[in-house]
């Protein structure tokens, strides 16, 4: 159901539960969550995928929450195992790649929001249902959705309940890019693991008043003496 590869320098996260199309049971949240706190400190970048053809993921699995009509702690551990995955993917370090091939709905759609880009094919869809079931959604993924689309464009996505097109999702901003993740990782993990996350870094905490001194510090690496030499040779 969740499997973790490491790939040179990239940790490859599968989901592949094709008789659920790829729904998580609470189960299945949590081994993800164990699974990206085993990734070893090698890894340049992550690409988070479906083996799976046609769908990403399919959101969280609609017989498992069935359990939570009438069992309370059930429900605080779906809701804890659901934030513990995507806090985890969203708290990584390296540069992180959703690459969403078909249908991403509910829960999926959170899972992704924990990944620093989103990549879809043509045939992507995402939709935001929980308000059919008579639900909310987690306090954290909506921050994100929000803060990827804005509040309007949330707003519609989670009031409405309905699907999208991956290329209405560019458009608004729920994706970045129409195309292909692994030549995304591809371009990521041929540069320099320092900087990516010092990249990364400033990108999620630029008051961090740290950042000044590792930004000078930079300019003392061997990679970036080898990189001007190479630079000015060429010139």
């Amino acid at each position: 159901m969740i499997a973790l590869k490491i790939l040179d320098h990239v940790a490859v996260i599968s989901l592949e539960r094709p008789d659920a199309r790829n729904a998580l049971p609470t189960g299945a949240w949590q081994a993800l969550a164990a699974s990206i706190r085993t990734i070893p400190s090698s890894v340049r970048a992550l690409l988070l995928r479906s083996m799976v053809p046609g769908v990403f993921c399919a959101g969280a699995d609609l017989a498992d929450l069935a359990r939570l009509v009438d069992d309370v702690e059930a429900r605080t551990a779906f809701r804890v195992a659901l934030e513990d995955a995507v806090g985890e993917l969203a708290g990584l370090s390296i540069p992180t790649v959703a690459a969403v091939e078909g249908a991403c709905f509910g829960a999926g759609v959170a899972l992704a929001l924990g990944c620093d880009l989103i990549v879809a094919s043509p045939a992507a869809r995402f939709g935001l249902p929980p308000a059919r079931l008579g639900i909310g959604y987690p306090v954290g993924d909506v921050a994100r959705l929000a803060q990827r689309v804005g509040r309007a464009q949330a707003a519609r996505l989670l009031f409405t309940a309905t699907s999208i097109d991956s290329a209405e999702a560019l458009r608004i901003g729920l994706v970045d890019m129409i195309g292909d993740a692994a030549k995304v990782i591809d371009d990521i993990v041929r540069n320099d693991e320092t900087a990516l996350w010092l990249l990364k870094r400033t990108l999620d905490d630029p008051l961090d008043e740290s950042l000044d001194a590792a930004f000078e510090g930079c300019f003392a690496s061997a990679r970036f003496a080898a990189g001007v030499a190479h630079y000015r040779d060429k010139a």
